[in-house]
């Protein structure tokens, strides 16, 4: 899979796929984006080839290159009953990282905030992302309420927004989702990426993520509450679904509990880790929102339903964070 802009790597692929080898759905779905990533890489006139001659391209799926080849799953848009408000929201299409942002993938920001990343320097100078950085904060922005003074407590971005548990092993593998940053670190991340690949990228909203989380998308015809749980209605949750109840005694690594995934295939958004929140939890713009219950919460915090709060600032070791890119990637 090494062999990036080579047909022969691309056909042996589309192969794979045409001849039905994958053992599961997992493999395959995996087959589906490694043939997305490396068509869209060889010439148009070839891909078009392809697609003519009956082979698949995955248009649900993109891989962004910036964080370690990470996952983002096509949701499309529709219309639901919203839990907080029982009345009915109309969400547009969008692109769900499969996974919440990991140990590895954060440490490469925090890499660059320190000038330890020589590939991201490359593309994005330290200088500009900082200028752009407290801009925002600056902004007036009622969305960012505090931002500024929360930067001038620590000159050292690499410092202000590394994890508070990253010398921590019960947390700090690479693959368990990041934990112990701040709501301000989970947006600064969100820039940081937006700036890097020249398009949006942030925090999802609650109605966004509710969606996501137990949209009813295959009856489009009826505005219907969003299920439960992600996996649906029922069961109940289980340690086969989620990660939950101190049943671990931590975090574990991401995409550890498939029977919890959504249809499409977004996984751990219920247990745990909580996810921050765009979105103020209250008028007074004093909390933000989370959802998805963590590793050491009770398993009625699992429902799709289910909100807890944080100030912007706080940190600890069940808060973490998913990336949601708003508009349709390229369309291969």
């Amino acid at each position: 899979m090494k062999a990036i802009n080579k047909q022969d790597a691309l056909q042996a692929v589309l192969d794979f796929q045409m001849k039905g080898l994958a053992r599961d759905k997992e493999v395959e779905n995996r087959a589906e984006e490694v043939d997305f990533t490396l068509s869209a890489l060889l010439s148009v006139s070839f891909r078009k080839a392809l697609e003519k001659a009956g082979a698949a391209v995955n248009r649900n799926v993109f891989i962004n290159p910036y964080e370690f080849d990470a996952q983002y799953i096509r949701i499309p848009g529709g219309r639901y009953i919203y839990s907080q408000t029982e009345k009915e929201v109309s969400i547009p299409g969008l692109w769900f990282a499969k996974y919440p942002v990991t140990n590895r993938q954060y440490r490469s920001f925090v890499d660059f905030l320190a000038g330890k990343s020589s590939e991201a320097v490359n593309r994005l100078s330290q200088k500009a992302y900082t200028e752009a950085l407290h801009e925002l904060a600056r902004s007036g922005d009622k969305a960012i309420i505090g931002f500024d003074a929360f930067l001038k407590d620590e000159q050292d971005l690499a410092e202000r927004f590394r994890s508070g548990l990253d010398d921590d092993r019960k947390f700090n593998k690479d693959e368990q989702p990041v934990v112990g940053m701040s709501w301000f670190g989970a947006r600064a991340y969100c820039l940081w990426l937006s700036m890097l690949a020249g398009e949006e990228f942030r925090l999802p909203t609650e109605k966004e993520w509710e969606w996501a989380g137990g949209g009813r998308r295959e009856e489009p015809r009826e505005v219907l509450k969003a299920k439960a749980y992600p996996w649906g209605d029922k069961p109940e949750p289980t340690p086969n679904h989620a990660n939950y109840n101190s049943n671990e005694g931590a975090t574990t690594p991401v995409g550890r509990y498939p029977d919890g995934a959504t249809p499409e295939g977004v996984y751990d958004m219920a247990g745990n880790v909580w996810e921050w929140m765009e979105n103020w939890y209250d008028e007074r713009s004093e909390y933000k929102a989370l959802r998805g219950g963590s590793w050491d919460d009770a398993p009625e915090y699992l429902r799709c339903s289910a909100r807890v709060v944080n100030v912007p600032d706080g940190r600890n070791n069940g808060v973490g964070f998913r990336v949601v890119r708003p508009s349709p990637k390229l369309d291969i």
